[in-house]
């Protein structure tokens, strides 16, 4: 602050002011020097990103647009500084503008077993093409030579399969893996759909046929959604969450031993990371399955999967074996469930819009007709009365069903035949399923009362 004049003598005053008009400028140019040396250390920063995903081609990643990059117009004109990516990382750093050299270790990308890193081929002399290549002349362009064959890398415990079947066949296939097979039982599973109905009807459908079953979407509560992720760290456990996309990223729970595709991913890194939720973790311990569910409308996404993560010209993962004998009664088992989801989907719609009316006419203050109100099956015609009577029969069948086990062979009052030995081996191998009919009960009256 200054001095007042009035209260020193003025020879005193002009040396203390020149004093403070000192010190301030050697105060500002104390922060020049800082800000000088602070735009210089941010010359030299590095940025580093891991992804998973982002090295792959960009046609496969849904998250970057292919005319975004071109609306962007840099302001200084001159030779573009050249890079060593392409690809949705090339893209985003176009987007960013950013400057100076970028490099990339890429550790997401293999080259399949049985294959050359540049696909060398020998031609009739015996020379490889690559040999060939060296007696041609030097201005040949780049990109007459051949590309790398690579996949996608995945985690090593991580095996996949597939399993080809009509689209309204996958809810029995589903239904087959996780009760007949070892690995579909042998703990927690991820079950991801494309969509949030196919996700609630998919849920509803297992939990009718008595699989502890949970839903997670975008739609939940955070409450419910955290739920059902508890429910999956169990390990060995039964445990089944049927989830949309919103699951694929950020979960990391080593006990999921099983992730099914019910629906082909419709872009390849969405698969990728799918099926990363099991097999985390490093060592022996860190294994899991991967099944997709084909039907032949998704044959074309899945083709592209394959290559992106087997190489190019595999269009297949392996196909998983599921007895047709054991198809057979589960096809049985989820056509009297679909039936009864069908029929329960109908009622509680009924319900809700009645709930909703109810509220409403009690808010105004209004009288609520009968007649307003929606009707159930048993309302409606002679068709609505008997797919109601059906769906009542059918729970009545499917109760019984559930209390016995599915097996390969049935057996009437004496254990003797020929597919005895084969049967008592796949009962070792996968402990058999049944539904106590009493649990049941409770269970569709609590299920009940919660959409009441």
């Amino acid at each position: 602050m200054e001095p007042k004049a009035m209260e020193m003598e003025e020879e005193e005053y002009w040396q203390e002011r020149e004093r403070i008009l000192q010190q301030q400028e050697e105060e500002e140019e104390e922060e020049d020097v800082s800000d000088a040396e602070g735009r210089a250390e941010r010359v030299h920063r590095q940025t580093f990103v891991y992804s998973a995903t982002l090295t792959l081609p960009p046609s496969t990643h849904h998250l970057i647009k292919k005319d975004a990059s071109d609306k962007v117009k840099t302001k200084k004109k001159g030779k573009k500084q050249p890079t060593t990516v392409d690809g949705a990382i090339a893209e985003i750093l176009k987007i960013a503008g950013a400057m100076g050299e970028t490099k990339v270790v890429d550790l997401s990308n293999v080259v399949p077993e049985g294959t050359n890193q540049q696909s060398k081929k020998p031609s009739k002399d015996g020379k490889s093409d690559e040999e060939g290549r060296q007696g041609s002349k030097k201005g040949k362009k780049e990109k007459d030579e051949p590309k790398p064959i690579t996949a996608a890398r995945l985690p090593p415990g991580l095996s996949l399969g597939e399993i080809q079947c009509a689209q309204r066949h996958k809810d029995s296939h589903l239904y087959a893996y996780l009760v007949t097979t070892q690995q579909g039982s042998s703990g927690p599973c991820l079950v991801f759909c494309n969509s949030i109905a196919a996700v609630r009807r998919v849920g509803e459908t297992l939990k009718t046929l008595g699989l502890p079953a949970k839903t997670l979407h975008a739609q939940m509560a955070q409450k419910s959604r955290l739920a059902a992720l508890e429910s999956l760290k169990t390990p060995k456990s039964r445990a089944i969450v049927v989830a949309t996309d919103v699951a694929a990223r950020g979960l990391d729970i080593a006990s999921v031993s099983t992730v099914i595709h019910y629906d082909v991913a419709r872009m390849v890194d969405t698969f990728i990371h799918r099926a990363g939720r099991t097999a985390r973790g490093v060592g022996e311990k860190a294994v899991g399955t991967s099944i997709s569910l084909v039907a032949p409308a998704e044959e074309r996404e899945h083709h592209k999967i394959c290559e992106a993560v087997k190489g190019s010209g595999v269009r297949t993962l392996g196909q998983v074996h599921v007895d047709g004998r054991l198809l057979s009664a589960a096809q049985e088992r989820v056509s009297l469930a679909t039936k009864i989801v069908a029929c329960n989907d109908i009622e509680s719609q009924a319900t809700k819009k009645n709930k909703w009316l109810r509220d409403a006419a009690e808010e105004a203050g209004l009288e609520l007709d009968d007649d307003m109100m929606e009707g159930g099956l048993l309302d409606g015609d002679q068709r609505d009365r008997q797919r109601f009577l059906e769906a009542k029969r059918a729970k009545i069948q499917l109760r019984e069903l559930l209390a016995v086990p599915i097996r390969k062979q049935r057996f009437g009052k004496f254990l003797s035949g020929a597919g005895l030995q084969d049967a008592i081996a796949t009962e070792k191998e996968v402990k058999p399923y049944v539904v106590d009919p009493s649990s049941a009960k409770r269970k569709n009256r609590m299920r009940k009362r919660a959409r009441a």
